[in-house]
């Protein structure tokens, strides 16, 4: 069992987002709670900035010295202080070369550029990748997990047939999309040509995200603790896919939610007994946070 409990961290979709992509007013009560108690809490997701502000604005994270980790790890905002604090990006000769490689691997590439997102595609797969959009709409619809992020991605994807001309700066993170087979192709090449280079996260079957190896949501929630002088051990962290699994496996109390990818599930030291529809966080924090801090 972990040390008391310091700090809180949360993944958002799939996690504390519940399946109409909100934080429920009972979890945003109990984390405000939480956090009277001198408990930090922590977001990290995969999102850009933009797409989390709002949360943190309703968890009150500025108030409480609460901090926002986004893009997988890119970069932390400590939300009190209105400090930023960055690691490394791909950079645009590299990016452009591990488009090639994915190209020849016959994967499409979803990058975001200067706040937009683009997706690479050809004629023919641009008319499938309108038709997979519509068929996430009636998913998202339908609440089925795990799909209605991407479906809201998708929506407010710019289509081009190549991305390269694009890339004038760093990037963030470079998302694939295509069979299993094709990822593991590139993901061997990209091994072969810059071995150590990236960090490699599985989004769902059909799609892999990579980093800079110095960027992941773990390392950015031990220098948060380190700066804020505390541990892992001393961190309770939920999380539900492929880019949680190093956090999970490393905090002192890591939850992988009922609800999370196979993969995820496969790995987790801790299943949840709920998912992020039936508040989830905020039952285990209940459970845990009590336990870990009566020691």
């Amino acid at each position: 069992m972990a040390n008391n409990i310091k700090m809180i961290v949360c993944d958002l979709d799939g996690t504390l987002l519940n399946n109409h992509k909100v934080v429920s007013d009972h979890s945003i009560q109990k984390l405000i709670e939480y956090q009277k108690k001198g408990i930090r809490v922590t977001l990290a997701s995969g999102r850009y900035y933009k797409e989390v502000e709002r949360f943190a604005k309703q968890l009150r994270l500025e108030e409480f010295g609460g901090y926002v980790v986004c893009g997988n790890g890119y970069e932390i905002h400590d939300m009190k202080n209105h400090a930023l604090f960055t690691f490394d990006t791909i950079p645009p000769e590299i990016v452009k070369d591990c488009i090639d490689l994915a190209n020849e691997c016959h994967l499409m590439q979803y990058i975001s550029i200067d706040g937009i997102y683009h997706l690479s595609t050809n004629t023919v797969e641009k008319a499938g990748v309108k038709t997979i959009s519509h068929l996430l709409n009636v998913l998202d619809k339908a609440q089925v997990k795990q799909i209605s992020y991407a479906s809201h991605l998708l929506r407010e994807s710019v289509f081009e047939k190549d991305l390269k001309p694009f890339i004038q700066k760093g990037i963030v993170k470079i998302c694939v999309i295509g069979t299993p087979k094709n990822q593991n192709q590139w993901i061997l090449r990209l091994h072969q040509k810059y071995p150590h280079y990236f960090g490699y996260y599985p989004v769902n079957p059909m799609s892999l995200e990579i980093t800079h190896s110095s960027v992941s949501k773990k390392h950015a929630v031990e220098t948060i603790a380190q700066n804020n002088g505390f541990t892992l051990q001393e961190v309770i962290a939920f999380g539900d896919s492929g880019n949680d699994e190093p956090l999970l496996l490393s905090a002192g109390i890591g939850i992988t939610m009922k609800n999370g990818t196979k993969r995820a599930l496969s790995k987790a030291k801790i299943i949840s007994e709920f998912t992020n529809h039936e508040d989830g966080v905020i039952r285990e924090c209940e459970k845990y946070i009590q336990e870990s801090n009566r020691r």
